[in-house]
């Protein structure tokens, strides 16, 4: 891998890394609000930690070549807002469901990375590091957050 190509396979790994604890967070404290307090919240965290590190680690092994459920998905092509024909046809969508993809902005090519350019085992790998990475992330602030 070249270093360009490097740069972005980090940024790949780390913005999905990101989103994986963004939504972690939400879903940890949504969990302790319906369970009643912030020790909730704390043990709701760490035990999602680990669920994002064991689901890293199944993407592993579904990289090496194990599987466990098969699955036919087809592959499905991304076009950049700025190259879709009919713009205005396009349903609305919410704002939290738009990626920068979706947007007209002259940094997005040297911002955004795609899949398209990462063969598939890359971007399984991406995968299972931001996984894992989430995992720890969740883990080491549950650990780190003062119990009163």
């Amino acid at each position: 891998m070249q270093k360009n190509e490097r740069k972005k396979y980090i940024r790949l790994s780390y913005s999905r890394s990101f989103r994986y604890l963004g939504l972690m967070l939400v879903i940890a404290l949504l969990l302790g609000a319906m369970l009643g307090g912030g020790m909730y919240m704390i043990h709701s965290m760490c035990a999602l930690g680990f669920v994002m590190i064991c689901w890293g680690w199944f993407t592993y092994l579904k990289l090496t070549g194990m599987r466990f459920f098969q699955s036919r998905k087809k592959a499905r092509t991304n076009v950049p807002y700025v190259h879709r024909r009919f713009k205005e046809k396009r349903p609305n969508r919410p704002s939290f469901r738009m990626d920068s993809m979706d947007f007209d902005d002259d940094l997005t090519a040297d911002t955004v990375v795609s899949d398209e350019i990462f063969t598939d085992k890359q971007v399984q790998a991406a995968q299972a590091i931001a996984r894992a990475v989430c995992g720890l992330i969740m883990v080491i602030l549950s650990f780190g957050i003062p119990i009163t």
